[in-house]
């Protein structure tokens, strides 16, 4: 039986942290195969200062090159209107073999907004949770039906590059050689601006 991971996110952008975190959940997990799911228009976050989907999607490519064990899933930034995680999940399900396994990724900060999500119930039967413990934080006891996946330390946020870049500060060490390369030639994060 296959077990895939959904690791959602705005990834606005993608840093070595999102990557350390997918490889941590395939080792921790055994996954199969792990699909990166950039969100479009998330209802508990809001767009201000969100870069267009299509270039963070593109920026995941460059992020995890050739391995095969990856994949970018575009079906939120595909959907008009909001995006709720049940009906990505939901997608998602009705399109893998009978008896896949599937194992959707949250960041520890994450973990306490998860009775806010629409539909909760239908995504509970339809996928189990894997909370991302980094540098050892939050190791709260975890309902019986949740995996941890421990990681090391992260030195970057998405905020914290976000602000970098908009101040011309030094990043190549947060972040993909390819995908700095493209966020210059697009001209993105360069200043503080609403991308909607």
């Amino acid at each position: 039986m296959a077990c895939i991971g959904l690791f959602g996110g705005t990834f606005n952008p993608v840093h070595h942290g999102h990557v350390a975190a997918a490889h941590a959940a395939l080792d921790a997990l055994s996954l199969d195969r792990l699909l990166f799911i950039p969100s479009g228009h998330p209802p508990l976050k809001g767009d201000a200062g969100l870069v267009p989907g299509n270039h963070r999607a593109e920026m995941l490519r460059l992020a995890v090159g050739d391995d095969p064990r990856f994949a970018v899933c575009t079906y939120e930034i595909e959907r008009k209107g909001p995006s709720y995680t049940v009906d990505t999940v939901r997608q998602i399900a009705t399109e893998m073999e009978r008896g896949t396994e599937l194992i959707f990724l949250l960041g520890s900060d994450c973990a306490d907004r998860l009775d806010r999500w629409k539909g909760m119930d239908e995504i509970r039967s339809l996928a189990r949770f894997a909370i991302i413990s980094r540098d050892g934080a939050d190791l709260t006891p975890l309902p019986q039906e949740m995996f941890r996946v421990p990681m090391g330390p992260v030195a970057v946020s998405s905020t914290l590059l976000r602000d970098a870049l908009a101040d011309g500060t030094d990043v190549q060490d947060w972040i993909a050689a390819p995908v700095l390369a493209y966020l210059r030639a697009h001209d993105l994060y360069t200043r503080p601006r609403s991308y909607v």
